[in-house]
């Protein structure tokens, strides 16, 4: 080749070196506007110099004293903007300089391999924004699910709940079905019983007169100032005295007796006089003509704070019904006929407590042992056993008939039901248990309901 070389060293200096300097920048120039075609021009290798030019380059560091080496800007010693050391300016498509960035090599390339390469760059960054939408919706995708899983299995609890709460109700609602079933049919059974009792097609027998293993056997003579009341089985006879105390037997409770709690309540209908087991009595003071009263207003004064029993006025009121019950352990049908001699219970049908009397608790006035009401449907001892007996004569066998003028002998002290005219307070008259029942205010009378 001729020319650029053979005159390389001879031409002047200065004009050789702006003479480069121009060609580079042109070359630049044109590298950087071209955008359809940027390989070599005809007549023109791909790495060889432009037409007219030595071939090769010259060697970096060879160019002529005081100027820059060929291919750089002039500049001083650490003034340039990209460092001291020497290398191709950014932008240049020379080795290492490509217009799209230091990762592109070197050399000459064609615009459809630019924008490959441009295009798998940017895959490459939407990759990675593609990857964590991905993992960021997978995220949401199991959050999403354990919310789901969440609300599925409280609502099948919820679900279950409400099952379990509807089978209670209905297993309470047919027992207490069961329960009113059950209490129908005795409520029918005793009214039958209570008919034919009143009817007279059952007639006092082995089936329907009550008396039970504890009843007096045999029957006193006399009138009653002359009767003697049978001692209490298995018991010396009574003394009548206050200072004998004597105390109920335990084994004659409301403890595992197989007496019912409650019996149906019978009023005397058609002039039936015959007292059973279930009658509603009131019972009347023979001398005062006051009836047998208690109620939650009115308490004893001796100690035993228990609820006080007293005579009221001269005409029953809602206080002053009582219904007779078997003794503790007894267990007769209801509407069993009462024979006199018999143990029966009085309770208060106001209260649901007995007629109740003890030793050690006195009345206040008269220094009598003190009649109280205790307890309640299912309390109840040997202190509430009360034998019903005729006055005069004791009667023990016959009917108890409402007509009868009667004595309530206490079965534990054998001392009587007893009132006279000493009060406590204004229609509060003294009721206490008190000697053999001879006396007139030993007396009662029977009015029913």
């Amino acid at each position: 080749m001729s020319g650029y070389g053979e005159n390389y060293g001879q031409e002047n200096e200065g004009d050789s070196s702006r003479g480069l300097m121009d060609h580079f920048r042109r070359s630049d120039s044109r590298n950087s506007s071209q955008s359809s075609n940027s390989g070599p021009r005809p007549g023109q290798q791909q790495g060889y110099p432009p037409q007219g030019y030595p071939q090769g380059y010259p060697p970096q560091g060879h160019a002529p004293q005081g100027h820059a080496p060929y291919g750089y800007p002039q500049q001083q010693p650490g003034n340039s903007p990209y460092g001291n050391a020497p290398g191709p300016r950014p932008g240049s498509n020379m080795v290492g300089g490509s217009q799209y960035g230091g990762n592109m090599p070197g050399g000459d390339f064609s615009q459809e391999e630019l924008e490959k390469h441009d295009r798998t760059e940017k895959y490459k960054e939407w990759g990675k924004y593609a990857a964590g939408a991905a993992a960021l919706a997978g995220a949401v995708g199991a959050a999403a699910y354990g919310i789901h899983e969440y609300r599925e299995n409280k609502e099948e609890k919820e679900k279950e709940k409400e099952e379990e709460e509807r089978r209670r109700e209905e297993e309470e609602a047919r027992r207490r079905r069961e329960e009113e079933e059950a209490r129908r049919r005795q409520e029918e059974e005793e009214k039958r019983r209570q008919q034919q009792y009143q009817q007279g097609s059952l007639s006092p027998g082995h089936d329907s007169a009550y008396g039970g293993s504890h009843q007096a056997s045999h029957q006193g003579s006399g009138h009653q100032g002359g009767f003697h009341p049978p001692a209490p089985l298995g018991r010396p006879p009574y003394t009548f005295d206050q200072n004998d105390v004597r105390y109920a037997d335990p084994s004659r409770s409301s403890a595992n007796s197989p007496t019912p709690h409650e019996y149906p309540q019978i009023r005397q209908v058609g002039g039936d006089s015959t007292i059973k087991i279930g009658s509603i009595i009131a019972l009347k003071h023979n001398m005062t003509g006051r009836f047998l009263h208690t109620d939650r207003s009115h308490s004893t004064e001796s100690g035993s704070n228990q609820q006080l029993v007293f005579g009221f006025r001269w005409s029953p009121d809602e206080n002053d019904w009582w219904q007779v019950l078997p003794a503790n352990q007894d267990s007769p049908v209801p509407g069993s006929i009462v024979s006199f001699g018999t143990q029966i219970r009085l309770r208060h049908l106001e209260t649901g407590r007995h007629l109740h009397s003890h030793y050690n608790f006195r009345d206040q006035r008269s220094g009598q042992n003190e009649v109280t009401a205790f307890g309640d449907q299912t309390h109840s001892d040997e202190n509430d056993h009360w034998v019903i007996e005729r006055w005069g004569d004791g009667g023990y066998g016959q009917t108890w008939g409402s007509h009868e003028v009667v004595v309530l002998r206490h079965y534990v002290s054998g001392m009587t039901l007893h009132s006279h005219d000493i009060l406590i307070a204004d229609d509060v008259q003294s009721v206490t248990c008190f000697g053999p029942g001879n006396e007139e205010n030993d007396k009662w009378r029977i009015q029913c309901q």
